[in-house]
């Protein structure tokens, strides 16, 4: 008979429930869009990209790429200049309110993060990330911040 004091409690069981609760309980503690996050991050850390890139490197559909873009270029966030060679492309390069604005939410998700993996201890919390990217296959990716 399943449980009635704690209705998520056989959801436990999957790895993928508990990861994303801890992704909501990240949401919660820092008022920041993680999405918008990691593209302006990605933006910043890959230098002339495309918005088709940014769409396929993290797996977003091109239609929100353009919100998404569109939204951070509003905000003086990212520069989207035309293609020299393709006038069909964008280039995309990231503004120096929008580095500032990565370094702000940087520290906003290592504080939030010290909290969501509290119960963990620091070799638990690293040994968690290289799990998380090795199951992405993400063998060569760069440790915890």
């Amino acid at each position: 008979m399943p449980s009635t004091t704690n209705p998520e409690r056989g959801l436990a069981r999957y790895p993928v429930y508990a990861l994303g609760r801890l992704t909501k309980a990240m949401h919660a503690e820092i008022d920041v869009p993680l999405r918008d996050h990691w593209v302006l991050t990605f933006i910043g850390e890959n230098a002339d990209l495309t918005q088709k890139k940014v769409g396929e490197s993290l797996g977003i559909d091109r239609s929100e790429v353009v919100r998404l873009i569109d939204a951070l270029e509003g905000a003086g966030l990212v520069e989207r200049t035309r293609d020299g060679k393709d006038r069909r492309k964008y280039r995309l390069r990231i503004t120096e309110a929008g580095r500032k604005q990565c370094k702000r939410t940087d520290k906003l998700i290592a504080e939030a993060t010290a909290r969501v993996l509290a119960r963990l201890d620091a070799d638990e919390q690293s040994t968690l990330h290289r799990l998380a990217l090795t199951a992405l296959g993400e063998t060569s990716a760069a440790p915890a911040p």
